[in-house]
């Protein structure tokens, strides 16, 4: 398994704990909000968390899926705010002390932040790496005399260099390319006439 996979499942193991914790707060709020039942059977308070926490769950997914684009996993952190927020709120109205508002800010604060580091490792494992070329100078002849004279190979990096650098100053020499092929003229009019002949 690698580092992402365990990261998300981690990730998904945190999400989960929050939305446990979470939704038991909201139940009990609503209870006291006294909402009608579902379909006058399913109890309302039991439900409406459903939606809070389904919805942080599939913002969860669509953040961390590798299917989705950059835009819509973007988008993604707005139902996961408002979900999260739900959630925090819920989880400090019902707190009866510091350390329960601190524990329901700290388990939906942590699957939050747990899901943009995982996003943070995905793309940074998705960004193609850097390539770099090396091109390889031709030296002349007459550069390669010059350097045997100087003792070239007995300087440090900077100070090769540097002298690379006054000699072709000096010389006007730059690094040689192909020198292509000489040019050809054209045949005349007599020339041709004769070739088709």
């Amino acid at each position: 398994m690698n580092r992402i996979t365990v990261a998300k499942s981690v990730a998904y193991l945190i999400a989960a704990i929050a939305a446990i914790s979470s939704y038991g707060h909201q139940v009990h709020l609503l209870s006291l909000a006294d909402l009608d039942p579902l379909f006058g059977i399913i109890p309302g308070e039991w439900i409406t968390p459903v939606t809070v926490d389904s919805l942080a769950i599939i913002a969860l997914m669509i953040r961390l899926s590798p299917e989705v684009t950059d835009r819509t996993r973007r988008l993604a952190l707005i139902p996961l705010g408002i979900a999260g927020a739900m959630s925090i709120a819920a989880n400090v109205a019902m707190a009866r002390n510091v350390v329960q508002v601190i524990v329901g800010i700290w388990t939906v604060g942590a699957y939050i932040l747990a899901e943009l580091f995982v996003g943070m490792m995905e793309r940074k494992a998705s960004a193609p790496a850097e390539v770099t070329v090396k091109v390889a100078r031709v030296v002349s002849e007459a550069e390669k005399a010059a350097r045997k004279r100087a003792r070239y190979g007995d300087m440090d990096k900077a100070a090769k260099a540097e002298w690379t650098r006054k000699y072709r100053a000096r010389t006007g020499a730059v690094a040689p390319t192909s020198p292509g092929l000489p040019r050809v003229p054209a045949p005349s009019a007599a020339e041709l006439a004769e070739a088709v002949r």
